[in-house]
């Protein structure tokens, strides 16, 4: 429905942002460069620290829902996929 209605030009100009977060986490094996791409995406919240659903990729406006709720958890996820030690005693006791 979302490309059969014309908003296909905005669909090209932007990214999902989850996916992003899906990057780093895929990336998580390289640790460092994991955190530099995690640092860059936190760039992209708002000064409330929000983010919104896609992210245009030259001027760093945040387009779509917003707040989003799939951003904003795919932000927490991955931070505690970076976090290790945290997540270890999170989860393993």
């Amino acid at each position: 429905m979302r490309y059969a209605s014309g908003m296909t030009s905005a669909c090209r100009k932007t990214t999902f942002l989850i996916c992003q977060f899906w990057l780093i986490v895929w990336d998580v094996g390289r640790r460092e460069q994991a955190r530099e791409t995690f640092n860059d995406a936190l760039r992209n919240r708002n000064r409330y620290g929000l983010l919104a659903e896609d992210i245009h990729h030259r001027t760093g406006e945040l387009w779509g829902n917003f707040p989003q709720t799939y951003s904003m958890a795919g932000l927490i996820f991955t931070a505690m996929r970076l976090s290790r030690s945290w997540e270890d005693r999170l989860w393993r006791g």
